[in-house]
């Protein structure tokens, strides 16, 4: 099966650019496109045998991350990387709370870009590394890691372990409840406790401890 993706983008300039790019670059077999959330939303509902929806946060129909929620919400077996103009630590922050597994700056180098859809492909995650520290994380003060896994004090309890498997594969609160049964406020305190074991505070951080603890790649 072809490796496929959906770009969503209104400027077509831009849109058009990156499709030709990471096609000729082989990154991707197939790529389709939208220019709309409205036309989005109908290709998803269609076809949503895609490896990567690459989305812009400023449509026409809809701005800001209240489409890429929706999406999560919708179809949450779709890892999103986000390709956006506005790189606010504010919205990178947001977006991956929402579950998105990639945030690219459209001010990137094409090689960043490209790096950054690998990565999600291969499973793991990318997030700006101008953004890390603006985002608040600080690695705890130990630097062996091995020592850090061991403890007592990082251990999750089967719950916790499953919750948390889910925030690693960028899945919302709302389908996390689903998916394991629980209520969405069971969800919360899972994920609070779990961010307190780690010592971080949103997502985005318990990302980046877990690549730090080897707990992903």
């Amino acid at each position: 099966m072809p490796r496929r993706a959906l770009v969503v983008d209104d400027h077509p300039i831009i849109r058009d650019a990156l499709v030709t790019s990471l096609l000729s670059l082989g990154v991707f077999e197939q790529l389709d496109t939208a220019n709309s959330f409205k036309q989005t939303l109908e290709k998803l509902e269609h076809d949503s045998d895609y490896q990567l929806l690459i989305l812009d946060l400023s449509l026409t129909d809809m701005t800001g991350t209240n489409g890429m929620v929706h999406i999560r919400e919708h179809h949450p077996s779709i890892p999103i990387v986000i390709f956006s103009g506005n790189d606010s630590t504010e919205t990178i922050a947001e977006a991956f709370e929402w579950g998105v597994h990639g945030f690219v700056s459209k001010s990137s180098p094409m090689q960043v870009v490209v790096s950054a859809i690998q990565m999600v492909l291969a499973g793991s995650t990318y997030i700006p590394p101008s953004a890390i520290r603006l985002m608040g994380y600080e690695p705890p003060e130990s630097t062996d890691a091995n020592d850090i896994i061991e403890s007592p004090s990082v251990q999750f309890t089967p719950k916790q372990q499953e919750v948390f498997e889910q925030l690693l594969m960028g899945v919302p609160n709302k389908v996390i409840a689903d998916r394991l049964d629980m209520a969405e406020g069971t969800v919360k305190t899972h994920l609070h406790n779990i961010y307190q074991i780690l010592r971080v505070r949103n997502r985005a951080q318990a990302i980046l401890r877990s690549r730090q603890l080897h707990l992903i790649g």
